[in-house]
């Protein structure tokens, strides 16, 4: 096929831009084009103060590129709604090729989103006045391209001035809150995957309803059963609906210690863990050490450096000994997910996923390979932080009387700079609106 000679690539290959397949931009890609173009014409306008580029002419294509990079990240908002609705086998459809009328579009978004999910309320408040400006000046995309409607009539005759500094502020304002927008719905759609949610609650409402759960010795009280029934006609629940969140609570890392009870640890128990952790101290004395210590001297001398490496060596044959018996894949998986859940700080469900994920690797490797589970386990036992990743998921996890249990049998009180944000429920920070 022969090249088209304007829409082509040439050089210098830095100004070649990727299209198409080449490229697979989705709506939001699209728009933020328009919202460039936009802002660097407007700066230069508002730089130059009109003199040589003149307001009346670039108002147009300015307000244009806005108008149309709004839509298509209504249309961008519309698609990542639908990902969500689907996660919770809510079937929606929208035709955003077919649809151009900004307020249909935002009318969409609006109402299928707080039914999704309440948390869009806020957002959508910040969002909606600038849109419904927009809709009621062009609400299709025509005004600021032709200077006059399909029936022939002027564009504008309402508007009369329209104002630059204002435009921009605005504009800006409006961008600002549909970039906090796009960051929600990716926020949500990665939260509903964990599937900690029911057909009337979301994990933000869960959490919140957990936090004015009594502890469970408490249940068969009245105050109990009446605050039970303050929250179902709070939130519109059945016996069913409530008894579902109930379950939830009982069952998630996070929730459970809330009213006194513990989700066990997956593919090992305390004694094995506290084993662990006793044998990696042994090893590794320099943890017990103060965290704000001032760095050692090193020595480089090649006999200092050679009696280093093989005691250490020693150490891990050792370690090894002791191990042997004792590691299966089961076990493997475990510690292997508490070292790694720790280093992505993800969501408390996450930790089940990853076990899942060692669990089936530890199998496959184990297999083919039975000394591969030795070199899988001391990869993790030699890290220098294993200890502190494995003690930070426990904190994230509710096992909170087991991390304060190690730390001062072994006195690690002043080893690690984060023990005040972890007693204090603050190591894993989420944004303001994960609800809880």
């Amino acid at each position: 096929m022969q090249k088209n000679p304007t829409f082509r690539g040439s050089e210098p290959t830095w100004a070649n831009a990727c299209v198409g397949n080449n490229g697979n931009p989705s709506y939001v890609e699209y728009s933020k084009g328009f919202s460039q173009a936009a802002n660097l014409l407007i700066d230069q306008v508002l730089n130059d103060r009109g003199i040589h580029l003149y307001v009346d002419d670039l108002v147009y294509p300015i307000c244009f590129n806005m108008r149309h990079s709004v839509e298509l990240r209504l249309k961008g908002a519309i698609d990542e709604v639908i990902a969500i609705a689907n996660i919770k086998n809510i079937k929606l459809s929208f035709n955003s090729t077919g649809s151009h009328d900004i307020k249909i579009i935002w009318n969409y978004f609006r109402t299928e989103s707080e039914k999704i999910d309440k948390r869009y309320v806020e957002i959508n408040k910040k969002i909606e006045p600038t849109i419904l400006d927009i809709a009621e000046v062009d609400s299709t995309g025509q005004t600021f391209r032709y200077p006059v409607s399909n029936t022939a009539q002027k564009h504008l005759t309402d508007v009369a001035l329209i104002n630059f500094v204002v435009l921009k502020r605005k504009f800006n304002e409006l961008e600002s809150n549909l970039d906090g927008l796009h960051r929600l719905n990716h926020w949500l759609n990665e939260e509903y995957k964990h599937g900690t949610f029911t057909s009337k609650l979301s994990r933000a409402e869960i959490f919140k309803i957990s936090r004015r759960l009594p502890q469970r010795a408490k249940w068969a009280t009245t105050e109990f059963s009446d605050l039970k029934d303050t929250i179902r006609i709070e939130y519109g629940l059945s016996n069913n609906d409530f008894t579902k969140a109930i379950n939830i609570i009982k069952a998630h890392y996070s929730l459970a210690p809330l009213i006194g009870e513990q989700v066990p640890l997956i593919g090992i128990n305390e004694q094995q863990l506290s084993f662990f952790i006793e044998r990696w101290i042994n090893d590794n004395q320099e943890v017990k050490k103060p965290f704000d210590r001032e760095p050692e001297e090193i020595s480089f001398e090649s006999e200092s450096m050679l009696t280093r490496i093989i005691s250490r060596t020693n150490k891990t044959q050792e370690s090894w000994s002791v191990f042997s018996d004792k590691v299966s894949v089961e076990y493997l998986a475990a510690i292997k997910s508490l070292f790694y859940f720790a280093r992505d700080k993800g969501f408390t469900e996450y930790y089940i996923r990853i076990y899942q994920i060692h669990l089936r690797e530890s199998n496959v490797s184990f297999d083919g390979n039975p000394s591969s589970l030795r070199r899988d386990f001391m990869h993790i036992f030699t890290k220098s932080n294993a200890v502190e990743n494995i003690l930070i998921s426990l904190y994230a996890l509710g096992h909170i009387q087991l991390a304060e249990e190690i730390i001062n049998h072994h006195d690690l009180n002043h080893s690690f700079y984060w023990l005040d944000d972890a007693r204090s429920g603050e190591l894993f920070s989420y944004p303001d609106y994960a609800g809880y």
